[in-house]
């Protein structure tokens, strides 16, 4: 079964192998390419990865966390604003949720800091 990954959503995403300070294994990953590069036949898709492994200080615009049970998370998580990756589309295994407006507005932010746009 193919995904058709969209935009703010989460989906399992098969990150393997785990090189230097990249995570690996499966886990929950945030798209964050525009829909309209999936229709036009990209084969792959920009995602942030997220991590269970939650850091309490202020590290914005590097994190932006999501409380637990929000868009379909067991576990309260980070979003990993500065890992940055594009994978290809066959690696992506379920969908998990989809991001509320509001913390959408946050990566945003995040990123336009990050990448000091």
């Amino acid at each position: 079964m193919t995904i058709n990954p969209k935009r703010w959503n989460i989906y399992t995403v098969d990150l393997e192998p785990r090189i230097g300070t990249k995570p690996g294994k499966q886990r929950p990953c945030l798209v964050i390419q525009p829909d309209e590069f999936a229709e036009g036949g990209l084969k792959s898709t920009v995602i942030l990865p997220l991590s269970s492994k939650i850091i309490d200080a202020d590290v914005f615009p590097l994190r932006v966390q999501i409380p637990k049970g929000v868009a379909g998370l067991t576990q309260a998580s980070d979003i990993l604003i500065d890992q940055l990756l594009a994978w290809d589309n066959s690696l992506f295994r379920r969908e998990i949720g989809t991001l509320p407006e509001s913390l959408i507005q946050e990566v945003k932010a995040a990123m336009k800091d990050f990448l000091d746009l």
